[in-house]
């Protein structure tokens, strides 16, 4: 197997070179600029094993036309140019991308600059040196270590689980080495809402509780955060530990976890709880709180370890309750996948959801990375363009529009912002009205079942990148609540099916975007359907399987028990009726509510209460669905009524 470093710069070549892989006699010119420190001599030799073969790889058989050249010290421009014309394949790799000529760069067949690493170029490495595979998630992380760090890291004969253990455990350090020089205080971020209000508060009652103007049972100790992934949630707790003055301690399922077995779990757990009493008042993060499932979730043996696991969590946050000074934060991508007792008050007693940013929020994040002034011509267009974009998407925006400026040896400006831009598609205006009956169709089907709505909003572009899963239409609803009960996930399901429900009412049919991916609407209600009938035992039967709370495991659950695929295919077939019923009666504030939407493109909870009510419409709550026959159209629906 060829070195790991070896293994790297072929993925990286054959990337780069593959359009010219079966032509024996192409003269192609092609320029690598490898800013990496420490890759361009492995770069050089990958591209000297494309172009004249190895007996190792099987590639090219000796005889090509081909030259590779380091350009190591400058050389003179013309010597570059006379080179270039030669009639031969040509690949020149430069270490400084200011050494290379116009010309060189401009009329390469093949122009790249090598500054960070790809993670599917990672994956493919580390299973050629290896024969094993990481995933996407561990290799985008390893991407953006440094090279010398992840060359060392992975060793050759060494486990490559330890290895990833060590780069990691490298990574936290550093990061709290940077935390420790340069820290965001909390007023400086945007797009935080609530929960930077809160935060502010937080920090006036620490300030008060220090002054001995109140007492620790007067500051709130427990905060609950959860949103998707890159809306920056562990960024706001290092903001907020900043501005408040206290010392932040890191904790995580996964990190505790990796001290061993799970005694070993459970002191590691018990550690990070007693350093932030010890450093009081202090912040305790722990993040993937979602980790911490319900305790009646899996198999004899899996309970077991999950009980022992949250139970002792739990010991842990009532001992920090009971200890003045430690304030602790929990994050969460899933929050209804936390064990319920997790959630009760004095451990958790505030729950706020972050959001992506909005437009105003996207703008000040962007002034606040980029060096620029951003005219206000372009505003309009930056702010739609970075429609759906998070935090760290925006963040990693600004780093590659100060690259770009860098490589243009200028300071940055306005326009460097727009050409770093993702490549965007205008969204036709038919497929806009379809988008807005979809999401209107969700909303309706939510305020009948009760449920509150944040926001709607629709985007009139879409990228083309990468599949980043930019979302066309989202409606966003406050949370239901601890508790929940048949009814609720009977609801849910209706609001899940709601867009399908609507496309098929109003417009006779509905189109494939509603499957195919885990958030998808038709997955999101399979997969609730199958708790309600395999799980909780709100279905056909009492009769449950112990099963976690993940797709995976809960579609494996319906393949092993046609029994319970056939009990989740009625419940979606009777819930999808339902839904029907739900949208043809409210068909007319279904099709007012999303020409508004299709004009405006962004509603809030509140607009769209106003506007129903401005339009003479009011919502009529859900009746109980238990004992309702499900064929019988006379029955009462949740729908909404017209006052005349």
């Amino acid at each position: 197997m060829p070195t790991l470093k070896h293994a790297l710069a072929l993925c990286i070549v054959n990337r780069l070179l593959r359009p010219f892989s079966d032509q024996a006699d192409a003269k192609f010119l092609a320029t690598i600029v490898v800013a990496i420190e420490g890759l361009a001599d492995a770069i050089e030799a990958a591209c000297e094993v494309f172009l004249h073969g190895d007996s190792r790889t099987g590639n090219f058989p000796g005889g090509r036309n081909a030259v590779v050249e380091q350009i190591t010290e400058p050389k003179k421009q013309r010597a570059l140019l006379a080179r270039a014309q030669e009639p031969k394949a040509l690949v020149l790799i430069f270490r400084d991308e200011k050494q290379v000529p116009y010309q060189i760069r401009e009329f390469a067949d093949v122009y790249h600059v090598i500054d960070e690493l790809d993670p599917r170029v990672v994956k493919a490495a580390i299973y050629q040196a290896f024969a094993t595979k990481v995933s996407f998630r561990d290799a985008q992380f390893i991407a953006k270590q440094p090279l010398d760090d992840f060359l060392v890291a992975f060793r050759s004969g060494r486990p490559v689980e330890r290895s990833l253990r060590l780069l990691t455990e490298m990574d936290e350090k550093r990061q709290a080495a940077a935390r420790r020089t340069k820290s965001i205080r909390l007023e400086e971020l945007h797009g935080y809402g609530q929960a930077k209000l809160w935060g502010l508060e937080l920090a006036r009652d620490l300030a008060r509780y220090r002054r001995g103007e109140i007492a620790w049972t007067d500051v709130e100790p427990g905060l609950l955060l959860s949103g998707p992934s890159g809306v920056g949630k562990t960024r706001f707790a290092e903001a907020l530990a900043t501005t408040c003055g206290v010392p932040l301690i890191h904790g995580s399922y996964a990190r505790w976890q990796s001290a061993g077995h799970q005694g070993e779990m459970l002191a590691a757990m018990r550690e990070a709880f007693e350093m932030a009493k010890a450093a009081a008042p202090a912040i305790l993060l722990v993040d993937e709180l979602d980790s911490f499932e319900s305790r009646t979730i899996g198999d004899t043996h899996s309970r077991t370890y999950t009980r022992q696991v949250v139970n002792g969590f739990l010991e842990c946050l009532d001992g920090a309750a009971q200890r003045s000074g430690v304030i602790v934060i929990g994050t969460t991508n899933h929050p209804e996948m936390i064990d319920p007792a997790v959630l009760r008050p004095g451990r958790f007693d505030r729950h706020i959801a972050l959001t992506l940013p909005d437009a105003t929020a996207r703008l000040a994040i962007l002034r606040q990375y980029i060096p620029a002034v951003i005219p206000s011509s372009q505003e309009t267009r930056l702010t739609d363009e970075t429609g759906g974009m998070s935090g760290a998407e925006l963040e990693q925006l600004a780093r590659e529009t100060r690259r770009r400026a860098r490589g243009l040896n200028r300071a940055v400006v306005a326009d460097d912002v727009l050409a770093c831009l993702p490549e965007t598609q205008v969204v036709p205006p038919d497929r806009l009205a379809i988008l807005s009956i979809h999401e209107v169709g969700h909303a309706i089907v939510a305020l009948a079942f009760g449920r509150t709505i944040e926001s709607i909003r629709i985007a009139d572009r879409y990228r083309l990148d990468s599949g980043q899963g930019f979302d066309l239409g989202t409606v966003r609803l406050e949370n239901a609540g601890p508790r929940r009960t048949a009814r609720s996930y009977h609801g849910d399901i209706c609001v899940a099916l709601a867009g399908v429900a609507a496309e098929i009412e109003l417009l006779g049919e509905h189109g494939d975007g509603a499957s195919g991916h885990p958030d998808a609407d038709i997955n999101k209600a399979t997969y609730l359907a199958t708790l309600v009938e395999g799980v909780l035992g709100f279905g056909e039967t009492l009769v449950v399987e112990h099963s976690r709370f993940d797709y995976d495991e809960l579609s494996r659950l319906r393949l092993r028990s046609p029994h319970l695929w056939a009990r989740v295919d009625r419940l979606l077939a009777s819930r999808m009726r339902e839904t029907r019923r739900i949208v043809a009666e409210n068909r007319s504030a279904i099709e007012a509510l999303a020409a508004e939407l299709t004009v405006r493109k962004t509603m809030t909870g509140t607009e769209v209460s106003e506007f129903l009510k401005s339009a003479a419409y009011v919502v009529a709550a859900a009746t109980e669905f238990a004992e309702e026959n499900r064929d019988d159209t006379s029955a009462r629906q949740p729908r909404l009524e017209r006052v005349n």
